[in-house]
Formats: C-alpha cells, structure tokens, sequence
C-alpha cells in the first residue's frame, strides 16, 4: 500500500507581500534604543513598571542593556554594592534582595 501524502504545499511566502512605501520620508524618523537607554529617566520609569507587573525577567534585561552603556564599576560603587553583587544580580539564576533593587532605584531616580 502506497504511504499518503499528508502535507500540502503552503501557498503563503512573504516574498510574495507587496511592500508599502512611505508616501513622504520627511515624516519618517529614526528610533535609537541606545539613546532612551541610557536615559536614566526613562530607565527607573521602565523597572518601576516592571517591579509593578512582577516582571523579574523584564527588570533585568532592562538593567542589562542599560548598564552596557555605562560603567558597571562606577555604578556599582555609586549605588553602595559590590560589583560581584551587581553581577549575580543580572545573571539568569540571579535573584536580586530588595535592599539592592532599591539602591538601584535610588540611584538612577537620584
């Protein structure tokens, strides 16, 4: 007995979309991440609302990225923790106390 095909073909490629064109590019503006990152209002703006929705993961890779743009030295001994402390904190099995969370706060809303 002949085995059965059971899969189709798909018709749908996204080679296939038509591209949109803007109809004027003055409109258009560019995004840098980079630049609201290292924005310290914008930061503790953003962990608040993680530390409001109990997003840990959030918190983290926001404080991550945040402190690639700075010296983590200078911002761990300005915040009154160890650097090693700092570190663990951001690390996936890292579980930040509160105590460190709010020097962090601190020192960004500072």
């Amino acid at each position: 007995m002949p085995r059965k095909k059971t899969l189709k073909r798909r018709d749908f490629s996204f080679d296939d979309m038509p591209s949109l064109k803007a109809k004027n590019k003055s409109e258009l503006k560019s995004f840098g991440a980079s630049k609201r990152i290292s924005n310290k209002k914008y930061v503790s703006q953003a962990l608040w609302e993680c530390l409001v929705a109990n997003d840990t993961e959030g918190f983290k890779e926001i404080l991550r990225a945040h402190l690639e743009l700075i010296n983590k030295d200078e911002f761990a001994e300005e915040a009154g923790i160890s650097r090693r402390t700092l570190f663990r904190m951001l690390s996936e099995d890292g579980n930040p106390t509160l105590d460190n969370i709010s020097k962090i706060i601190h020192k960004l809303c500072a």
